[in-house]
């Protein structure tokens, strides 16, 4: 089998955890691992790590590498989007691309930001999927519902399938339902969450696809030339220019919605294993540790008297009295508080901020760089003073900027400095200016990481005012 991980994501849901940048699947939520590095541990017991495949955006991309470096992930197996267009293009992309070397042979779909708790089962119902689609079944899993879900889309089985295991013919597929219908779908056993694995074979996606959605095949498959592998130390491919221009034309559609529901093979099995779609704060109830009184608590809370809340924070103290049924989530630029009923209107807040051009919508406070990170230690008009973390033997983009000058002071390790014509090394305590306009370049020509206080201060403090003139990581003149 073939696996592909569908890592999209807006940050929505989980904000000011997740941002737009560092979406809930590169962040942990449960557990010790980030829900993609999960993923592809699940799937490890029964695809090898040369067959796992990831699509994401590729704001996204450099970062997921960085966390499969771990399982020997290859970042040729990354495909990144240059705009997210839902499952259906994405899907469409990825089929295309493997359809030399796999072209009949199984694909399995996983979202990244699932939680499967039961291994065993997972990879039984992994084999029994398998199986029904090398019988050219479009294959989805549904699993029992366990409550009257409403946000959930529903499956309603049909005639079971001879000799596939736990295998019906899909009846219908039905929309988030009014508490009433889950209700009912709950004590008649037929139904199903639709929890959006799938497994076909890639010669017959395809085929559904050239039926249902030819144009947007049409025009995949012309964008499928235009894939490049990327500079840096994670060879990922992406679109050139051309392949972008096509990618953006396209039309949003689900998988559900373009193929799934028009197809007359379609089958659902009965999936017997715990699943969660983890889609908001909530979620944190069923997965983590409740105390006596149902809170989940991180590591830094104090509570006193409260009941069924859901408070976490890093490293800075959180002290509550007497909340009921609340969620507040503390990171260092932002505070979420929240009653637990209102969880999915989280990302009402985020849309504001967009609308309010804040940046805490799409940077989280420590923003991953290929070449380290920084994190924003004081933002105010006219200033900005950030810390800079340059991983070992890593150089920033020999840059510019037009409104802007800099001070740099370092904290640890040795500096590299090039300024216009001049190179020179600043160990620990010592600074330099850098004037506006000019070409610079700061690099970690040491051993060990080099962290800088970088203060910014002119009339336009972002990230627009960079021109880059030279990159290790193919991003001259862009950001």
């Amino acid at each position: 089998m073939i696996g592909i991980i569908l890592a999209g994501g807006s940050g929505t849901r989980f904000w000011p955890k997740s941002r737009e940048l560092l979406p809930k699947q590169l962040i942990k939520i449960a557990g010790s691992k980030t829900m993609i590095q999960s993923t592809v541990e699940r799937l490890l017991s029964t695809i090898p790590i040369k067959n796992i495949y990831v699509v994401t955006h590729e704001f996204h991309a450099y970062e997921t590498c960085r966390q499969l470096e771990e399982f020997n992930f290859s970042p040729s197996n990354l495909i990144a989007e240059p705009i997210a267009r839902n499952t259906a293009p994405a899907l469409a992309l990825a089929s295309l691309f493997l359809k030399e070397k796999h072209f009949n042979e199984v694909l399995g779909v996983f979202p990244a930001d699932h939680v499967i708790d039961d291994i065993g089962k997972f990879d039984q119902t992994l084999k029994e999927a398998e199986g029904t689609a090398l019988k050219d079944y479009l294959v989805t899993l549904g699993v029992q519902p366990t409550r009257p879900e409403t946000g959930y889309g529903y499956i309603k089985r049909g005639e079971a399938i001879e000799g596939c295991s736990n295998s019906f013919i899909v009846s219908e597929f039905v929309e988030k339902p009014n508490i009433e219908k889950a209700k009912t779908f709950l004590e008649t056993k037929e139904y199903f969450w639709n929890c959006g694995i799938f497994f076909w074979k890639t010669s017959k996606i395809l085929a559904e696809f050239k039926s249902h959605m030819p144009q947007t095949l049409k025009n995949i498959e012309s964008a499928i030339p235009c894939l490049q592998k990327q500079k840096g130390p994670y060879p990922y491919l992406a679109l050139n220019e051309t392949g972008k221009d096509i990618y953006d034309s396209l039309e949003k559609e689900s998988i559900d919605y373009g193929i799934m529901e028009k197809s007359n093979q379609v089958a659902v099995i009965a999936a017997d294993m715990p699943w969660n779609d983890v889609g908001s704060w909530v979620a944190l109830s069923d997965l983590e540790e409740n105390d006596a009184e149902g809170n989940v608590l991180s590591k830094e809370v104090v509570a006193i008297d409260c009941k069924n809340s859901i408070i976490q924070g890093n490293d800075r103290l959180i002290a509550a009295v007497g909340t009921e049924d609340l969620i507040i989530v503390d990171t260092p630029d932002a505070l979420l508080v929240c009653p637990k009923d209102k969880a999915q209107d989280v990302k009402k807040i985020v849309e504001t901020l967009k609308e309010k051009g804040k940046p805490q919508a799409k940077f989280p406070s420590t923003v991953n760089k290929p070449w380290g990170s920084y994190t924003i230690l004081e933002d105010s008009p006219g200033q900005l003073v950030k810390r800079l973390e340059v991983l070992p033997g890593a150089k920033l983009s020999l840059q510019m900027h037009n409104h802007r000058y800099e001070q740099w002071l370092v904290v640890r390790g040795t500096a590299e400095v090039q300024l216009e014509d001049k190179t020179f090394l600043l160990e620990k305590n010592q600074s330099t200016f850098i004037p506006q306009g000019s070409k610079h370049r700061l690099g970690n020509p040491g051993e060990e990481p080099l962290t800088i206080i970088e203060v910014q201060l002119g009339d336009k403090i972002d990230e627009d005012d960079i021109v880059r003139y030279k990159d290790d990581f193919g991003r001259e003149n862009s950001k």
